[in-house]
């Protein structure tokens, strides 16, 4: 795989079709080139190529994700790679190759470059579920949380400007669910940092949760883009994975996993997840045990529901009480997750 310079990235934006952006307005974060050349001449493009619907209202521009595998081919001096959008070749004058890294000229004047990236990856590492969620910003982002097992189950909720709106359940392999794991161990997941932040506004969040034995091991937060560039390459697919399986409705009662993002609150004081840890939470309630088990409502979780009326779940860290039905999700929450002192004195906008 191999990457250019930040410098030459920034002028292959301004330069190259739009189809390799990301929706607006995350063209403000990262977006570095990257490729995996192999046999067959096949390519895949690590930044993904996307094609985007303006309907005649707000509500109903959509962004479509074509994926990131395309062909490629050597002509003469040249290196063509296919552009899925446009279904034309993309061509880059080949000016040297150096050992592990390739330069090639994209237009006048400008060239870019591409090293050669070797990552080490613990075999021994391994998650039993991957939560992708994304918050929106002041536009048409898409807003969506997806859940998947090490077993391939998925749990997807589109909220706002996908393609496919509403709660459905999916199923990939478990090769499938390996690849997306690997392509997530690239970034170092352990050493990565726990927040990403832009220096601008109205741009979204997307946020990214790791679970090992029920217990949340990581999450990222990465507003604007901010996060390393083979981060934002595995989480982008997984946003747009629901557009390329086939999505089975869920039969709900209530738009319990619809819930935006989940807080805790005991009194005066307040417990936040992140928008993925809500969906976590919320994926284990929907699929815990009812029981009449009589437990202390020691902490309350409040919401708006689809009638703007705020409705209350009350719980213990296990099981959980809405509208008369006890759920158990087997464990405490809570408790194992180390969240019980993770409570903060509650502001003017809690």
């Amino acid at each position: 795989m191999s990457e250019p310079t930040s410098k030459q990235k920034t002028k292959e934006n301004q330069k190259k079709n739009n189809s390799h952006t990301p929706p607006p307005p995350t063209i403000l974060g990262n977006h570095v080139q990257g490729y995996i050349f192999s046999e067959n001449n096949l390519c895949e493009d690590k930044s993904g190529y996307f094609k985007r619907i303006e309907g005649d209202e707000r509500r109903d521009r959509e962004t479509i994700f074509l994926g990131t595998q395309t062909k490629y081919k050597i002509e003469n001096d040249s290196l063509k790679i296919f552009d899925l959008l446009s279904k034309t070749w993309d061509n880059q004058k080949i000016q040297s190759l150096i050992g592990d890294t390739l330069t090639t000229k994209v237009a006048d004047s400008l060239f870019a470059k591409y090293a050669r990236t070797k990552y080490k990856i613990d075999p021994n590492e391994n998650y039993d579920k991957i939560i992708v969620s994304s918050s929106g910003c002041y536009g048409t982002c898409p807003v969506s949380n997806i859940s998947i097992d090490k077993s391939g189950n998925i749990f997807y909720n589109g909220q706002q400007y996908n393609t496919q709106n509403g709660q459905f359940k999916s199923k990939i392999t478990q090769t499938e669910y390996q690849k997306i794991q690997n392509n997530f161990k690239k970034a170092d997941i352990k050493k990565l940092e726990n927040n990403y932040e832009g220096n601008w506004t109205d741009d979204e969040t997307v946020t990214i949760t790791f679970i090992k034995n029920n217990k949340i091991v990581k999450s990222i937060s990465d507003y604007g883009r901010q996060s390393p560039t083979t981060l934002i390459w595995a989480y982008t697919p997984v946003r747009y994975l629901y557009q390329q399986i086939k999505l089975v409705p869920l039969k709900v009662e209530k738009p319990l996993l619809s819930i935006w993002r989940i807080k805790f609150s005991k009194g005066n004081e307040i417990c936040d997840l992140t928008k993925s840890e809500s969906f976590y939470l919320l994926t284990e309630i929907f699929e815990g045990k009812e029981t009449n088990h009589k437990f202390e409502n020691k902490y309350q979780i409040q919401f708006w529901n689809n009638e703007a009326k705020k409705e209350t779940i009350y719980t213990d860290g296990r099981f959980f009480k809405l509208k008369g039905k006890t759920i158990d999700i087997g464990y405490n929450f809570l408790i194992v997750n180390n969240l019980t002192d993770q409570f903060r004195q509650k502001n003017k906008y809690d």
